[in-house]
């Protein structure tokens, strides 16, 4: 009975050992993402006057991936980011060079405008909106 409650007392602090342990470390793990909502002006409901989102973005400035949310579903992207502009598309090999690098989207940093969209005409400016 004795030894019972010692190994219980064991098992608690041990317990939150590790929980503290666990806080922490995950504050040292950085993760961070930017969300954006892109819309195309004149685009939408007239009624409201309010655009009609085209596609979202989730940026893993990190990770160095991106996702872009449609209708249809999720994209997974590699992001590059430059300093003009975040690079949605993919590497043509592992060396992650710049050189080696084909944009989809470009998004520019400061107008949060979409400058290239690689299987879009761009009639009309996608603005992206910072969420």
């Amino acid at each position: 009975m004795c030894a019972e409650l010692i190994v219980m007392a064991h098992v608690d602090m041990i317990k939150k050992i590790a929980f503290i342990l666990f806080l922490v470390f995950s504050s040292f793990i950085k993760a961070d993402l930017i969300k954006f909502q892109c819309f195309m002006a004149g685009v939408g409901d007239n009624w409201g006057n309010k655009p009609k989102v085209l596609f979202s973005l989730t940026l893993g400035v990190e990770t160095k991936k991106a996702i872009q949310t449609l209708k249809k579903g999720n994209l997974e992207m590699d992001l590059l980011v430059t300093k003009d502009h975040y690079e949605l598309g993919m590497y043509t090999d592992g060396s992650k060079s710049k050189d080696k690098f084909i944009p989809v989207l470009k998004l520019n940093t400061e107008t949060l405008n979409i400058d290239y969209a690689k299987y879009m005409d761009l009639v009309s400016p996608i603005t992206c909106l910072k969420l």
